[in-house]
């Protein structure tokens, strides 16, 4: 009887424990970019970001543009569970190349979404006009 109560508590363990390490790799479709600031060099650019939904943080991103010109950003919810504020960031810096020309974020089954081009003319960073 005691190790099928130890069988059932470990594999509860390992359920819930997986679980809280598995949010963690979910992509956030619903990321928003909040501000932005480039580096007095133009090496760097500063995404301040938020979720628009009402539950989950950010921890991460991943860089899917292959080191070709536009960034194409995906970003990832905290380990620990739908709320978690385990390891949360919304400040995120983004090398730059002085080629580079815009940067998108991950909409999921959408595809990507523009949130910011560099101005040709200017050479500033700046919201595309919607």
């Amino acid at each position: 009887m005691k190790k099928k109560v130890v069988l059932v508590i470990a594999a509860i363990v390992v359920f819930i424990a997986s679980f809280l390490i598995a949010t963690g790799f979910i992509e956030r479709t619903d990321v928003a970019l909040c501000a932005y600031s480039v580096s007095e060099t133009g090496s760097e650019i500063t995404l301040k970001v938020c979720v628009m939904s009402s539950i989950g943080n950010i921890r991460n991103f991943k860089d899917n543009g292959g080191g070709v010109k536009p960034h194409y950003l995906t970003f990832y919810s905290t380990f620990g569970g739908l709320n978690s504020s385990f390891g949360a960031v919304n400040s995120f810096v983004l090398e730059l190349d002085k080629d580079d020309t815009e940067i998108y974020f991950n909409r999921s089954n959408d595809g990507y979404e523009l949130v910011l081009v560099k101005n040709a003319d200017t050479g500033e960073w700046e919201r595309p006009v919607k």
